[in-house]
């Protein structure tokens, strides 16, 4: 707990009524929401920033097309940011990247995705749950107001036979170095045509 607080993590412990933390956003992690995929909940974001849509075309070159942004948006939707394509030579405000997760540099994924399984441990302590991270698949990154990392990891499930599942997490590092996890979930299953998703 010490090592977390010198990082500037914020536990849902600590937090106080007066964050900016919704009752909405405390019951983000009930079992429907964790793992139900909810298809009446608000999507995690919407597609990036339109630089096309302001009066300054002084940087067009890194704007998506019409088409760029029609396949963009579908992945965001299909995937809820986790599975989003690279487009080479665009670069707009709010957009999610695909990034390379032995470059940790900025941030460590793998540490990222253990905050998520131990804010699982927390809130299902009492409801016998209890999953051990396994590794990162893969991770998209979306910068804003704060940095928002879609981590999609492995974990094995201590309760479940210890079978290795794959689950997704938002991570939000924001200013002053402080990590909260947003969401958490048992990746939902691949589409109806048993494709993958992006």
């Amino acid at each position: 707990m010490e090592s977390e607080k010198k990082l500037g993590i914020d536990s849902a412990e600590e937090r106080s009524d007066d964050t900016e933390t919704s009752e909405d956003e405390s019951e983000a992690f009930g079992l429907v929401k964790l793992f139900g995929y909810d298809k009446n909940l608000p999507p995690i974001l919407t597609p990036g920033f339109r630089a096309a849509d302001t009066d300054d075309d002084s940087d067009s070159d890194l704007d998506m097309t019409d088409e760029e942004d029609r396949l963009y948006s579908e992945q965001v939707e299909k995937s809820g940011g986790f599975d989003v394509g690279f487009i080479p030579g665009v670069n707009m405000l709010g957009q999610i990247f695909p990034m390379d997760i032995e470059d940790k540099r900025f941030f460590d994924y793998d540490f990222g995705s253990q905050l998520a399984v131990d804010e699982y441990r927390r809130r299902f302590k009492d409801e016998n749950r209890e999953l051990e991270f396994v590794k990162v698949l893969k991770v998209m990154s979306q910068v804003a107001n704060v940095v928002r990392f879609y981590i999609t990891f492995e974990a094995k499930d201590l309760v479940d036979g210890d079978k290795i599942k794959i689950y997704q997490a938002v991570v939000l590092l924001e200013v002053g170095t402080k990590i909260t996890v947003k969401s958490f979930r048992l990746k939902p299953p691949e589409d109806g045509q048993g494709l993958s998703v992006g």
